[in-house]
């Protein structure tokens, strides 16, 4: 997995930073995650969260490309739980009056397709920018179910997925840190 030859990086390179990462997910950690979600978590971000816990709230370090930091199971279902709320009484368009029904059309629709500004149930949160933007998987049904894409907060998820899947988005990890850009990098000063 990539995330071991991040991890490995990250030991050798960054030892400050590697030491702010948080303690893996327990197995009964990704499985309450699941109850919480209604699915199964992709595999790849199940093997992710098994080996990283994203690092601690508060210790923002963009490790994702491009700016983003990860998030652990715990931050992630926190910031679902927010987002939904959210999302859901406020960002709404005013013209959406059956919100229920929006959402249901929605999360029939293929995973990886421009959603808006609601935050679906199956979106899970895998990493989030110094403003707010997040990075989620999105577990809706379809050829790119568990599809990485991002979620900002003026225009929704309006793009198309950053990456097919977590394990795709973790091989970037490591190709930005093994690559010449680290040195582009505040982690590495």
């Amino acid at each position: 997995m990539s995330w071991s030859r991040a991890d490995a990086w990250l030991r050798s390179n960054a030892p400050a930073l590697h030491a702010k990462f948080q303690p893996p997910a327990t197995a009964a950690e990704l499985a309450a995650a699941q109850e919480v979600v209604g699915a199964p978590l992709p595999a790849g971000l199940a093997a992710w969260w098994k080996e990283c816990g994203g690092l601690k709230s508060g210790d923002y370090t963009p490790l994702v490309p491009e700016f983003y930091s990860p998030l652990g199971v715990a931050q992630a279902l926190e910031v679902r739980e927010m987002m939904m709320e959210i999302r859901r009484d406020v960002a709404v368009a005013p013209e959406i009056v059956d919100v229920d029904a929006h959402e249901a059309r929605k999360l029939a629709e293929s995973a990886g397709s421009p959603i808006g500004d609601l935050w679906l149930p199956l979106f899970v949160p895998v990493a989030v920018d110094a403003s707010g933007t997040y990075l989620f998987a999105d577990l809706r049904e379809g050829p790119l179910h568990g599809c990485v894409m991002q979620f900002d907060e003026v225009e929704g998820a309006d793009e198309e997925p950053l990456w097919a899947n977590v394990d795709a988005m973790l091989d970037a990890v490591v190709e930005w840190l093994e690559g010449d850009f680290r040195t582009e990098w505040p982690i590495v000063r």
